[in-house]
């Protein structure tokens, strides 16, 4: 298989050369993973040491984590959905996550509660697990530099892209 003028090589320095499309795509992306999983990483450092924050912290990653992936087997399940049925569906899933069911509006106009708001539940729910307090605290620690480690390294990996017309400042002379 010969290389195309539109196929990633990888250049004399190590880093990888691809068309413009693809650098940009890949610059945003692991930018965006990269300061998601940093703030993340700081969040869970922080809530590492005050016990209210960690149980709100968490309740709130479960919030949107599982309506993540209701939507992504949904997806995988409709993949032929359109655009409006998918935003319908994903606001749908993101509002009886994070505000309950029938949430914020149904409330205002006094409708009883169904469901609960996804992180009230786990925040009522953590106390009450048998885990000592130090070990919760370890744990969010060491998640918290785990995720700041995998966002800079997704940074990292990230910059080694370029397109053909970027120069390489290690290969200027002076």
């Amino acid at each position: 298989m010969s290389d195309g003028p539109d196929q990633p090589r990888r250049g004399a320095d190590g880093d990888v050369v691809v068309s413009l499309d693809l650098y940009k795509t890949v610059i945003v992306s692991s930018t965006l993973v990269a300061v998601t999983f940093v703030v993340l990483g700081f969040l869970f450092l922080d809530a590492a040491t005050n016990v209210v924050q960690r149980f709100l912290l968490l309740g709130l990653v479960v919030g949107v984590a599982l309506p993540l992936a209701l939507y992504l087997g949904y997806r995988r399940l409709r993949p032929t959905a359109s655009v409006g049925e998918r935003v319908l569906v994903g606001g749908a899933l993101f509002y009886a996550s994070l505000f309950g069911v029938p949430g914020v509006v149904g409330t205002a106009v006094g409708l009883p509660a169904v469901l609960p708001p996804v992180p009230f539940a786990v925040q009522s729910a953590l106390p009450r697990l048998p885990v000592p307090s130090g070990v919760l605290q370890v744990v969010f620690a060491l998640l918290g530099i785990v995720l700041i480690g995998v966002g800079a390294g997704t940074y990292v990996l990230g910059t080694r892209f370029r397109t053909e017309g970027m120069g390489n400042p290690k290969d200027d002379r002076d």
